[in-house]
């Protein structure tokens, strides 16, 4: 898996219905979309609310040809800012 990233809604939304299009998605029976709408949630990250795209890169959905290599990248996990340490459980007296 790779990924794109958009400036914008719109640029993520006409690339996603593009993409539907190229793989044949929706298909009949069933509502299908190739990808959720997300975005980078991390104000310290450079990429900071730009729009992210999965780009599969194997299997039935495999799709990387339909973007330049060099528009790809690997997934970051500093996107959404880290999880804050759950409490400790309550000690019984």
């Amino acid at each position: 898996m790779k990924f794109r990233l958009y400036s914008t809604s719109s640029g993520w939304n006409n690339r996603n219905a593009s993409l539907e299009t190229h793989l044949g998605i929706p298909i009949p029976p069933w509502t299908l979309r190739y990808a959720e709408i997300t975005q980078v949630t991390n104000p310290d990250n450079s990429d900071y609310e730009k729009y992210i795209m999965p780009v599969c890169t194997t299997g039935r959905w495999k799709c990387d040809d339909q973007f330049p290599a060099s528009d790809l990248v690997d997934y970051d996990p500093t996107w959404y800012p880290p999880q804050p340490d759950p409490p400790p459980p309550d000690e019984e007296d």
